[in-house]
């Protein structure tokens, strides 16, 4: 009798949670694996809540490049001044006029080429150290990691306005008047934003898998500085090329320099199909190069 009401007094013995139970629990209480990766929307979520983050990051980032210089933030608007100087001392004087065909207004034609390009070719080479870079932030914190991607291209925009406000008065000293076709170079330069994006977040997992990738960048920038046609028209040398011609002519880094120009120089033309193309290169690869980035979320700093 005694051992009846011994037992009967016993708390129950709690029944083990199945697996799904237990993952509905961890759900319910807003715990997830560590180090997993979210799903799309979730991570999307994420993104936007870290938009302050994002944003402190990109502006910290700018305001240190440079500083253990005399010149500082100056050095933002004297190289590309510099490399303006250097081409058209070689393709503008040294070169035969030959490779100037097909341009009136050699100057304002070289400043905005060199102008564009230097973003895109320093938004290509530091994409590809974002999470290098930052490896200790990475392994310290919990974040999604497409925050570093952009935080480096937003960075690299905030460098680019005050050599952009240089290339306008360049070019309104050239004897150029603005008109509203001018305004054409704000979608021109948000375009060529987003297809650095897209290229931000694809290099930015393949140099964190593969860190050798990382020394290859600039040299593949270096021969795409050339195919850009940023100190020659690439139009004149497509002509009477045929499909190798119209390949150069769609090439993209070649597209968003013509569209930039189109913008501000009347001998310079961009026709629609330019500009659907260069909408399909940004969509394109800011969306691609996201997911690409978002599948391996759960890798980076991890080896």
């Amino acid at each position: 009798m005694l051992a009846l009401m011994e037992s009967a007094a016993l708390p129950a013995r709690p029944t083990p949670l199945s697996s799904a139970q237990a993952k509905a629990l961890a759900e319910r209480h807003g715990l997830r694996k560590l180090g997993a990766r979210p799903a799309l929307g979730s991570y999307l979520k994420q993104l936007w809540r870290r938009r302050d983050f994002t944003w402190a990051l990109a502006t910290s980032d700018a305001y240190g490049k440079n500083q253990g210089s005399y010149l500082g933030q100056l050095w933002g608007v004297l190289k590309p001044l510099l490399q303006v100087a250097v081409f058209w001392v070689v393709f503008g004087w040294l070169m035969p006029a030959s490779i100037r065909a097909g341009i009136d207004d050699f100057v304002a034609y070289l400043v905005i080429g060199t102008f564009l390009f230097e973003f895109i070719n320093s938004g290509f080479n530091n994409g590809g150290r974002a999470i290098a870079s930052k490896i200790k932030l990475v392994r310290a914190l919990e974040f999604p990691r497409a925050v570093l991607p952009i935080s480096v291209t937003v960075t690299e925009m905030i460098m680019m306005w005050p050599a952009m406000a240089v290339m306008v008065v360049i070019v309104l000293a050239r004897g150029h008047r603005p008109n509203w076709q001018w305004l054409a170079l704000i979608p021109a330069v948000a375009l060529t934003y987003l297809f650095v994006l897209g290229w931000g977040f694809i290099l930015a997992r393949m140099v964190s898998a593969t860190p050798d990738l990382g020394n290859l960048v600039p040299i593949v920038m270096g021969l795409a500085r050339f195919l850009a046609g940023v100190f020659f028209s690439i139009e004149t040398m497509a002509a009477g090329r045929g499909v190798l011609g119209q390949l150069a002519l769609m090439e993209p880094f070649a597209l968003y320099l013509r569209l930039a120009r189109s913008a501000m120089l009347t001998e310079v033309s961009a026709s629609a199909t330019d500009w659907a193309l260069g909408v399909s290169y940004a969509v394109v690869f800011a969306i691609l190069g996201f997911i690409y980035f978002w599948l391996a979320e759960a890798r980076y700093g991890r080896d």
